[in-house]
């Protein structure tokens, strides 16, 4: 429940952001129902489960290691502020004609609060499919309804 009611929030907070900037814009991607399950399926392996799986589930502790939030905060914002420059940064290298997307202030915004509230979620529940789930619906809608499909070139 604390999952849904955090995903819920970034979207409250980061469309309308998207929309004013003209970052996101309310579309349909062009693309097959075929082509939909299998951009779904790959959204689920990259970015969803690699990405949870190496900065919320590698990197930061498990809610049973006995800590305090302090520390665990202290541990965390800095594995947050990386995986927000690990975009730009992929883009530069791996996948150039996403830079304008990954760089753009109102999608480093949007990938620090989803960092955000994907960490809170991990530290809630321990489950790194609790948090790649948040992350797959997220950019899901962002690909099929708020025009990244278009935005990265797909």
């Amino acid at each position: 429940m604390l999952a849904a009611g955090l995903t819920v929030a970034l979207g409250l907070v980061t469309i309308p952001l998207g929309l004013r900037s003209h970052f996101l814009a309310p579309t349909l991607a062009d693309i097959t129902w075929g082509d939909g399950l299998r951009l779904a399926a790959r959204v689920l392996l990259v970015p969803a489960l690699l990405e949870e799986g190496f900065w919320r589930v590698l990197l930061l502790p498990h809610p049973t290691e006995i800590m305090s939030d302090r520390r665990r905060w202290r541990l965390g914002l800095p594995m947050l502020g990386l995986f927000v420059v690990m975009h730009p940064l992929n883009a530069m290298t791996l996948y150039p004609v996403a830079f304008a997307t990954f760089s753009n202030p109102v999608f480093l915004l949007s990938a620090a609060l989803l960092g955000l509230i994907c960490t809170i979620a991990y530290w809630k529940s321990g489950s790194w499919w609790v948090v790649a789930a948040m992350h797959w619906l997220v950019v899901m809608v962002w690909l099929v309804f708020l025009g990244g499909y278009s935005a990265l070139s797909l």
